[in-house]
């Protein structure tokens, strides 16, 4: 077990910044890219394109709120789901936020949720949205490896209390965002929230498969106020949880 958690702290604990050690980094995540679509409004949305669009208003928000922010992807490329938790401890983020469109076969669902790592399959809908989210995932890298996967699975557990806080606080934002019905805050076991060494969540902003929440979804003043919700999530998360900021400052004066 000491042997366990000793290669956890090398492979998986964020790598220090000493070029800029006060500001706080949030890591955001487009979900999908390249041939990797996602899911496909009844209009044409793709969700990929959606993603990053939100994608690109969060940081702008973040940024105004003072953050640095690390995108695992600023195109449309594909960024292998194992890789992107990765970019994010490399770049000694704080916070790792994807961001994803949600679809049903129930046209009428709509409304945004927000979600934390199961370590196990979760209830039965939020194991449905997630294995629709991992489908883009392919093969696991020649390097995972039972131990691997018990590394990343520790680097989670770590912060599973802080991950659900911040998908609570990112959830309350958007419950205020006109519009938007409440589904809540779940558990899921997301390939993508695995391995990362910091409080982590998926937000499903709405239903990309609901008519009336595509067209909300194509327009950029919708798409900077459910950023800028977010961004006042992650704000209230800090606010309400300094210890994980001065966590942080004191990992990057070591």
């Amino acid at each position: 077990m000491i042997l366990l958690f000793s290669l956890l702290a090398w492979s998986q604990t964020p790598k220090p910044r000493p070029e800029n050690p006060a500001r706080l980094k949030v890591a955001v995540d487009p979900g999908h890219g390249g041939e990797d679509g996602g899911a496909v409004g009844p209009k044409g949305l793709r969700e990929k394109d959606a993603a990053l669009q939100i994608g690109e208003n969060l940081k702008a928000a973040l940024e105004a709120a003072g953050f640095e922010v690390l995108m695992t992807r600023a195109e449309d490329v594909l960024v292998p789901l194992w890789d992107r938790a990765k970019l994010a401890n490399e770049a000694g983020a704080d916070l790792f936020i994807s961001l994803h469109l949600n679809a049903a076969r129930a046209r009428s669902a709509k409304g945004s949720e927000v979600y934390f790592l199961s370590l196990d399959q979760g209830d039965r809908d939020g194991a449905e949205v997630a294995a629709m989210e991992n489908g883009g995932e392919g093969a696991a890298p020649a390097s995972e490896s039972v131990l691997s996967s018990i590394l990343q699975d520790l680097a989670q557990k770590a912060y599973l209390q802080e991950s659900e806080r911040l998908a609570v606080n990112i959830q309350g934002q958007l419950n205020r965002l006109g519009g938007i019905k409440e589904r809540g805050v779940k558990q899921a076991p997301f390939v993508v929230l695995r391995g990362a060494a910091m409080p982590a969540v998926l937000v499903e902003v709405a239903f990309i498969s609901n008519r009336q929440e595509e067209v909300k979804l194509r327009d950029v003043a919708f798409q900077k106020k459910v950023a800028e919700s977010m961004a006042m999530g992650v704000r209230r998360f800090f606010g309400a949880n300094p210890s994980t900021a001065r966590r942080k400052a004191a990992e990057q004066t070591k």
